[in-house]
Protein backbone atom coordinates (compact mmCIF):
# COMPACT_ATOMS: atom_id res chain seq x y z
CA UNK A 1 0.00 0.00 0.00
CA UNK A 2 1.81 2.55 -1.31
CA UNK A 3 1.34 5.89 0.34
CA UNK A 4 -0.22 4.64 3.64
CA UNK A 5 1.97 5.43 6.99
CA UNK A 6 2.67 2.57 9.04
CA UNK A 7 0.69 2.81 12.05
CA UNK A 8 2.50 2.71 15.66
CA UNK A 9 2.39 0.34 18.79
CA UNK A 10 1.46 1.74 22.40
CA UNK A 11 2.64 0.25 25.31
CA UNK A 12 0.40 1.56 28.51
CA UNK A 13 0.40 0.62 31.55
CA UNK A 14 0.04 1.47 34.95
CA UNK A 15 2.86 -0.09 37.83
CA UNK A 16 2.01 0.83 41.42
CA UNK A 17 5.44 -1.10 43.20
CA UNK A 18 7.24 -1.31 40.17
CA UNK A 19 6.75 -4.92 38.88
CA UNK A 20 5.00 -4.04 35.68
CA UNK A 21 6.82 -0.85 35.36
CA UNK A 22 9.92 -3.10 35.24
CA UNK A 23 7.93 -6.11 32.78
CA UNK A 24 6.97 -2.68 30.66
CA UNK A 25 10.74 -1.81 29.56
CA UNK A 26 11.83 -5.42 28.90
CA UNK A 27 8.90 -5.70 26.33
CA UNK A 28 9.95 -2.40 24.96
CA UNK A 29 13.51 -3.41 24.73
CA UNK A 30 12.35 -6.50 23.06
CA UNK A 31 10.23 -4.34 20.32
CA UNK A 32 11.36 -1.06 20.49
CA UNK A 33 13.76 -1.39 17.82
CA UNK A 34 11.34 -3.22 15.19
CA UNK A 35 8.30 -1.00 15.67
CA UNK A 36 7.62 2.64 16.25
CA UNK A 37 6.71 2.28 19.56
CA UNK A 38 5.17 5.08 21.91
CA UNK A 39 5.13 4.01 26.07
CA UNK A 40 2.29 5.51 28.03
CA UNK A 41 2.64 4.87 31.62
CA UNK A 42 -0.68 6.09 33.34
CA UNK A 43 -0.91 7.93 36.54
CA UNK A 44 -3.77 9.12 38.76
CA UNK A 45 -3.92 12.71 39.15
CA UNK A 46 -4.33 11.47 43.35
CA UNK A 47 -1.70 8.39 43.83
CA UNK A 48 -2.27 5.56 45.56
CA UNK A 49 -0.74 4.65 49.41
CA UNK A 50 1.75 2.14 47.93
CA UNK A 51 2.93 0.61 51.35
CA UNK A 52 0.93 -0.80 54.25
CA UNK A 53 -1.97 -2.63 54.97
CA UNK A 54 -3.94 0.49 53.26
CA UNK A 55 -2.32 -0.09 49.92
CA UNK A 56 -4.35 -2.83 49.52
CA UNK A 57 -7.81 -1.98 51.53
CA UNK A 58 -7.63 1.17 49.16
CA UNK A 59 -6.36 -0.34 46.30
CA UNK A 60 -8.62 -3.71 46.29
CA UNK A 61 -11.36 -1.42 46.81
CA UNK A 62 -10.40 0.72 44.01
CA UNK A 63 -10.68 -2.10 41.50
CA UNK A 64 -14.23 -3.73 43.20
CA UNK A 65 -15.93 -1.01 42.78
CA UNK A 66 -14.65 0.06 39.13
CA UNK A 67 -13.10 3.47 39.96
CA UNK A 68 -12.22 5.42 37.43
CA UNK A 69 -9.41 8.05 38.48
CA UNK A 70 -8.44 11.00 37.15
CA UNK A 71 -4.94 10.37 35.01
CA UNK A 72 -2.17 12.81 34.54
CA UNK A 73 -2.22 14.28 30.65
CA UNK A 74 -0.84 11.34 28.40
CA UNK A 75 -0.53 11.55 24.71
CA UNK A 76 -2.38 9.24 22.90
CA UNK A 77 -4.42 9.21 19.63
CA UNK A 78 -6.01 6.13 19.02
CA UNK A 79 -5.96 6.47 14.80
CA UNK A 80 -2.56 6.61 15.10
CA UNK A 81 -2.23 2.95 16.45
CA UNK A 82 -3.31 -0.44 15.53
CA UNK A 83 -1.82 -2.38 18.30
CA UNK A 84 -2.18 -1.48 21.73
CA UNK A 85 0.00 -3.52 24.73
CA UNK A 86 -1.83 -3.16 28.45
CA UNK A 87 -0.03 -4.03 31.08
CA UNK A 88 -1.37 -3.98 35.08
CA UNK A 89 -0.50 -5.76 38.29
CA UNK A 90 -3.89 -8.12 39.86
CA UNK A 91 -5.87 -5.82 42.06
CA UNK A 92 -8.67 -7.64 43.73
CA UNK A 93 -9.11 -10.30 41.05
CA UNK A 94 -9.00 -7.65 38.24
CA UNK A 95 -6.82 -4.84 37.05
CA UNK A 96 -5.49 -1.88 38.25
CA UNK A 97 -8.41 1.67 37.78
CA UNK A 98 -6.46 3.61 35.79
CA UNK A 99 -6.47 1.24 32.68
CA UNK A 100 -10.42 0.86 32.85
CA UNK A 101 -9.89 5.06 32.82
CA UNK A 102 -8.02 4.58 29.67
CA UNK A 103 -10.13 2.19 28.19
CA UNK A 104 -13.12 4.12 28.77
CA UNK A 105 -12.07 6.97 27.07
CA UNK A 106 -10.62 5.61 23.82
CA UNK A 107 -12.14 3.90 21.16
CA UNK A 108 -10.28 0.89 20.45
CA UNK A 109 -12.45 -1.35 18.00
CA UNK A 110 -10.43 -2.73 15.63
CA UNK A 111 -7.15 -2.47 17.65
CA UNK A 112 -4.79 -6.00 17.30
CA UNK A 113 -4.44 -5.50 21.72
CA UNK A 114 -1.50 -7.79 24.34
CA UNK A 115 -1.94 -8.05 27.33
CA UNK A 116 0.83 -8.17 30.93
CA UNK A 117 -0.52 -9.00 33.65
CA UNK A 118 1.53 -9.61 37.28
CA UNK A 119 0.42 -10.72 40.01
CA UNK A 120 1.64 -12.58 43.20
CA UNK A 121 -0.43 -15.50 42.86
CA UNK A 122 -0.69 -16.78 39.00
CA UNK A 123 -4.14 -16.67 38.86
CA UNK A 124 -5.09 -14.23 36.39
CA UNK A 125 -8.01 -15.28 34.45
CA UNK A 126 -10.39 -13.74 36.29
CA UNK A 127 -8.38 -10.10 35.61
CA UNK A 128 -8.33 -11.65 32.25
CA UNK A 129 -12.06 -12.08 32.15
CA UNK A 130 -12.63 -8.78 33.34
CA UNK A 131 -10.76 -6.83 30.46
CA UNK A 132 -12.97 -8.50 27.91
CA UNK A 133 -16.25 -5.71 29.04
CA UNK A 134 -13.25 -3.06 27.80
CA UNK A 135 -12.13 -4.98 25.11
CA UNK A 136 -15.07 -5.57 22.71
CA UNK A 137 -14.66 -6.00 18.77
CA UNK A 138 -10.56 -5.85 19.42
CA UNK A 139 -8.29 -8.63 18.32
CA UNK A 140 -6.48 -10.14 21.23
CA UNK A 141 -3.25 -11.37 19.83
CA UNK A 142 -1.05 -12.21 22.91
CA UNK A 143 -1.35 -12.34 26.67
CA UNK A 144 1.60 -13.08 29.60
CA UNK A 145 1.08 -13.64 33.00
CA UNK A 146 4.15 -13.03 35.42
CA UNK A 147 4.81 -13.97 39.11
CA UNK A 148 6.60 -11.18 40.73
CA UNK A 149 8.61 -10.16 38.32
CA UNK A 150 10.56 -7.81 40.63
CA UNK A 151 11.60 -10.88 42.45
CA UNK A 152 11.86 -13.97 40.63
CA UNK A 153 12.29 -13.15 37.04
CA UNK A 154 14.05 -16.13 35.86
CA UNK A 155 15.66 -17.13 32.38
CA UNK A 156 12.02 -18.54 32.59
CA UNK A 157 10.31 -15.02 32.46
CA UNK A 158 12.29 -13.67 30.16
CA UNK A 159 11.82 -16.35 27.72
CA UNK A 160 8.06 -15.60 27.91
CA UNK A 161 8.67 -12.18 27.35
CA UNK A 162 10.40 -12.41 24.40
CA UNK A 163 7.89 -15.00 22.99
CA UNK A 164 5.53 -12.27 23.83
CA UNK A 165 7.11 -9.69 21.85
CA UNK A 166 7.21 -12.16 18.77
CA UNK A 167 3.38 -12.63 18.92
CA UNK A 168 2.66 -8.91 18.70
CA UNK A 169 5.50 -8.51 16.20
CA UNK A 170 4.20 -11.34 13.92
CA UNK A 171 0.63 -9.28 14.03
CA UNK A 172 2.26 -6.28 12.92
CA UNK A 173 3.89 -7.86 9.23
Amino acid sequence: MIGRKPKKTALVYFSLNGNTDYVANRIAEEIGNQVELDVIRLEPKKPYVDKGPMKFVKGGAAATFGAKPELKAYDFEPKEYDTIIFGTPVWAGTFAPPLRTFMLAHKLKGKNVALFINSSSGNVDKCLAKFDKYLKNTNLIATLSLVDPLKSMSTEDLEEIRHFAGEILENKE
